[in-house]
């Protein structure tokens, strides 16, 4: 879907979101790095920029903040080295940029950013090992363009949190860029999402530090 730029440019307030935007790099940086979209989430890819609302929604935040500790716990449970990005941009320039809501740097590359960075420079760093989009109103784009992006940049591990099935969607992403379904992670071993599923589904009924106490028990 073709755009004006120049007004996109002009009228950021007003830009489209939650749809992909045919725009030449430039106008997808000038956009995004603006103090008004510091509230958006952005994309690029093959062209076309996407931006989206960071969600304020109740189901989502639950959701997300479960998830970022449980992983979080399992790492640490485990000793796995780990650290995770909580809707961090990264950006390879003229060619894509990203931002999950959540990402993490599992094992040698835990410490591999440091502090004082902003976005993330795909030319300088690695990729993260494990990205995740929690989805509540965004399921359709999550599982289409943004699975065949990072299937594209070849990042290790992609999740889908399905917010309203209570369901994770995971893939492994191979060498070669191909990928396939998963039940249980591969860049952290032992940790099956059905666990997590069951969770998510628990925290429907119950608060938050029970549903964590019950993971911890699971861990």
């Amino acid at each position: 879907m073709a755009t004006d730029v120049a007004t996109l440019l002009q009228l950021t307030t007003e830009i489209p979101l939650n749809t992909w935007l045919s725009a030449p790099w430039e106008a997808f940086v000038q956009q995004a790095d603006a103090p008004e979209s510091d509230r958006l989430k952005g994309y690029y890819y093959q062209g076309r920029m996407r931006f989206e609302p960071m969600s304020t929604g109740s189901d989502h935040s639950n959701d997300h903040a479960l998830i970022l500790f449980a992983l979080s716990f399992f790492a640490a449970n485990q000793r796995i080295p780990m650290t995770a990005k909580d809707n961090c941009s990264y950006r390879r320039a003229g060619v894509t940029e990203f931002q999950p809501d959540a990402s993490y740097y599992i094992g040698e590359n835990a410490d591999v950013i440091p502090w004082g960075t902003r976005v993330i420079d795909l030319e300088s760093y690695p990729l993260p090992s494990l990205a995740i989009e929690i989805s509540d109103r965004s399921l359709g784009d999550d599982l289409g363009a943004k699975r065949l992006q990072y299937e594209e940049l070849g990042i290790e591990e992609y999740w889908i949190v399905n917010v309203q099935e209570q369901e994770i969607i995971a893939f492994a992403i191979a060498p070669d860029r191909s990928s396939r379904r998963i039940r249980e992670s591969q860049v952290l071993p032992g940790l099956r999402l059905e666990i997590l599923e069951q969770a998510l589904a628990r925290s429907r009924q119950e608060n938050q530090s029970a549903t964590t106490a019950w993971l911890m028990e699971q861990f």
